[in-house]
């Protein structure tokens, strides 16, 4: 006597195939966000250490030398530069995951042709440099995050704060408005 499957094993089967698939592949399909999330916090925790070194040895932070405060004509390499030499604190300045051609960056950061972290540093006299050191900042950094929009817009009342409106939160999806931002308070 020949057993085989009947119609019917054969299709629980594959009805339980389907389910399970229906749970996998989303979590699956965000696992690339969630890298990058994951990354560009690890990069920024590398820039904080950097700088926080850097102060250590200048007794200041580096002061942002592109301007970015003032004007959107600047680039982030004169400002990061500062940290590869002459005594390397990295080794290699690291880019914003989110931006992945310079074309894009253009673009979603107004006119700014790099990918690197933006910084805004209290070292130049600029205008808002006094709003920073009146809540306790040195300098801030941030990555545009995964909606890759620039919606800080320079909110230093919101740092620290953890609003929603201005930083990433992945309890609010993993595309959720908002952007990852690290100062010498911390990581947000």
């Amino acid at each position: 006597m020949k057993r085989a499957f009947t119609l019917i094993e054969l299709l629980i089967v594959v009805a339980i195939i389907g389910i399970l698939a229906a749970i996998a592949v989303p979590n699956f399909l965000n696992a690339q966000t969630r890298a990058k999330v994951t990354r560009t916090w690890a990069d920024l925790r590398t820039m904080v250490n950097a700088l926080e070194q850097y102060r250590l040895d200048k007794n200041s932070y580096i002061p942002d030398f592109d301007g970015i405060g003032q004007s959107q004509s600047g680039s982030e390499i004169d400002t990061f530069k500062q940290l590869t030499t002459p005594v390397a604190y990295l080794t290699s300045i690291p880019l914003d995951v989110w931006i992945p051609r310079r074309e894009e960056a253009q673009q979603i950061l107004r006119g700014k042709n790099e990918r690197y972290f933006e910084y805004w540093g209290a070292g130049l006299g600029i205008t808002t440099n006094a709003v920073m050191i009146r809540h306790g900042l040195g300098y801030v950094m941030r990555s545009v995050g995964p909606d890759k929009l620039e919606t800080w817009l320079g909110d230093y009342d919101a740092l620290g704060r953890k609003t929603g409106q201005y930083t990433y939160d992945p309890s609010n999806g993993l595309t959720s408005i908002g952007d990852i931002m690290a100062s010498n308070r911390g990581l947000e």
